[in-house]
């Protein structure tokens, strides 16, 4: 797989392309502890070399026990989302004063 050095190019390309960031790399790999725990020099090679990029994408350095969630890459798409759940929220509570001053407009008519 991706840590064996003996690896198939079509899998290694295969979850590169799945996993398209250093980020979501470290997160499928879910490597706990350092690299030095690797069974291969290989292996602690390519651990070495995930979290140097996924240090290099976030700006900081990361470890392998406290991965990072990536919300850095979400970006365009998580605003996105937040703005349609805010305005969802926003005619909610619209509807329901709508409906409440209608009521109270109600009682004294």
């Amino acid at each position: 797989m991706y840590l064996e050095e003996d690896r198939d190019t079509a899998e290694t390309s295969a979850f590169e392309a799945r996993y398209g960031t250093p980020v979501q790399r470290m997160r499928a790999l879910a490597w706990q502890g350092g690299e030095s725990l690797a069974q291969t020099a290989f292996a602690g090679e390519q651990l070495a070399s995930v979290r140097a990029a996924c240090s290099d994408a976030m700006g900081h350095s990361v470890d392998w026990d406290a991965v990072p969630s990536g919300e850095k890459e979400v970006g365009e798409r998580s605003s996105f989302a937040s703005f349609l759940a805010g305005v969802g929220c926003l005619v909610a509570i619209l509807a329901f004063l709508a409906i409440w001053v209608n009521g109270v407009v109600a009682l004294f008519d």
